[in-house]
């Protein structure tokens, strides 16, 4: 069974994973607020530096995830249980209704708040796969570039329900617009980049060749900067080079811009920083 990353990339998932067979589609699952999102293999990352090496098929265990981020609602009801530090936007009325996702969150804020939910956050490729399914399709919705079907512009997050259009394969909503998402991951700052202390060597697989042609071609036959090879700083590498802790973040916002759309791309930042376009949705084993 072929299924198409791109007009000209396509990678068959019945050959990379399962082999020469066919595949049954899956069908959404639910238990309560969450999503199951079944154990197996997906074609995950893409061939920008901004995220997983890949398109490439990883193995990712059963997990479930929530439906929709984490609200105002929710979060509050945590911090009265606890006596945990408000958000920083509590007391915001543009940002605190009780139906919109909760922002101005720490990552150790949103990780306390899954911890007492009794739940963590989603690993990058957790997430990934639970906005994309197992095809590497770019987008929740599909291949296409459809700015539209996602809370992606304005100045204020919306409720979680709000556009039912953004939707995964598996029913998770929200995943490419109104905030960003804290994931589990965290790495350490050098010089500026949230990254392990070395490089990775991407070396280019043929769909990778194949997609960066096609990108190529539609940048006006210049290579895109997102696909390009960074620099290597060796003063970042060194272990003196002073260091902060730094996480990862996935998806796109109100707040963001239309190339940050794609359920590939990662962005990051420090641990003791917060943004009013940054939330998190939790997640927990099955």
């Amino acid at each position: 069974m072929a299924i198409q990353l791109k007009s000209a990339a396509a990678i068959t998932l019945g050959v990379l994973v399962f082999g020469a067979g066919a595949f049954a589609f899956f069908a959404p699952k639910t238990s309560g607020d969450m999503v199951q999102i079944p154990a197996g293999p997906a074609v995950l990352g893409y061939v920008y530096y901004t995220g997983l090496y890949g398109p490439m098929p990883y193995d990712v265990g059963a997990f479930q995830i929530d439906r929709f981020e984490v609200t105002n609602k929710a979060y509050n009801a945590f911090v009265a249980d606890t006596g945990h530090a408000p958000a920083a936007f509590h007391d915001d009325a543009e940002f605190n209704a009780v139906d919109q996702p909760v922002t101005g969150v720490l990552h150790s804020d949103a990780g306390a708040y899954c911890s007492w939910a009794g739940k963590r956050l989603p690993t990058e490729l957790e997430w990934e796969k639970a906005a994309r399914g197992i095809d590497g399709q770019e987008y929740p919705w599909g291949n296409t570039m459809d700015l539209k079907l996602a809370h992606l512009t304005g100045s204020l997050p919306v409720p979680v329900n709000s556009f039912e259009t953004d939707i995964s394969p598996y029913g998770v909503r929200g995943m490419a617009g109104n905030v960003s998402e804290w994931v589990s991951d965290t790495r350490t700052a050098r010089a500026g980049v949230c990254r392990d202390n070395t490089l990775i060597d991407r070396k280019a697989t043929p769909q990778m060749r194949a997609m960066i042609a096609e990108l190529t071609a539609a940048n006006g036959g210049v290579v895109p900067e997102l696909c390009k090879s960074p620099e290597h700083d060796n003063t970042s590498l060194k272990q003196d080079t002073p260091s902060e802790p730094c996480a990862y973040i996935k998806g796109n916002s109100w707040n963001g811009r239309p190339h940050m759309t794609v359920a590939s791309n990662r962005m990051w930042d420090y641990t003791n920083s917060y943004a009013e376009f940054v939330g998190f949705r939790c997640a927990k084993d099955n």
